[in-house]
């Protein structure tokens, strides 16, 4: 990573990170772009260079784990279970969820989003791309036309990954979130996928 690179992560991490204090301190709604930049000392500019909106600043975690996830699916071996290859993918996103660095600030995000209509309604959104994605890398492994196999896996490991992420967030990381997910996809989706 190039210094130019780095002042860049450092910059939007810094941006997310006030945010989303001071939307927890104050309120999502209270809190105006202007009080982020301000606490951060950055420009209006350079908040919409790194963020389209607030709910961004809530969201851009889980717009990057789609990213990464779309990467991660698109180099799986061919000759790996769709159910082994979503497996590994819950172990990647629980690992960033459940780590000791992020774990409370991650459980206080899913909060937020449950609480504030605005988040909850973006984070469904985020929620229906990641079912897309899924369906595409599935109907790809089955060799489907029509994709209503695929559709129906996708959406039910997207609710897989959705309950074990809410019943963490409710239980305050009781459980591991990676046992979590590895559990509810066991349940829904067979061996043999």
């Amino acid at each position: 990573m190039t210094l130019r690179e780095l002042k860049k992560e450092v910059t939007r991490s810094a941006i997310e990170a006030t945010g989303l204090r001071l939307f927890l301190e104050q309120g999502f709604d209270e809190v105006r772009v202007e009080d982020i930049c301000k606490a951060v000392l950055v420009h209006r500019r350079t908040f919409f260079r790194y963020f389209a909106s607030k709910e961004d600043v809530v969201l851009s975690p889980f717009r990057r784990d789609l990213a990464e996830a779309g990467e991660y699916l698109a180099a799986r071996p061919a000759e790996e279970s769709v159910r082994d290859a979503l497996r590994v993918l819950g172990d990647r996103v629980a690992a960033r969820y459940d780590n000791d660095d992020d774990r409370e600030s991650n459980l206080a995000r899913l909060r937020l989003i449950d609480s504030v209509e605005s988040l909850t309604s973006a984070y469904l959104k985020a929620l229906v791309d990641f079912e897309y994605l899924l369906r595409d890398f599935i109907a790809a492994k089955f060799a489907e036309r029509d994709g209503n196999r695929a559709r129906l896996i996708g959406a039910a490991a997207v609710t897989a990954f959705r309950i074990a992420l809410e019943t963490w967030r409710d239980t305050d990381g009781a459980e591991p979130l990676q046992t979590m997910i590895a559990r509810n996809l066991d349940l829904l989706i067979a061996d043999r996928a």
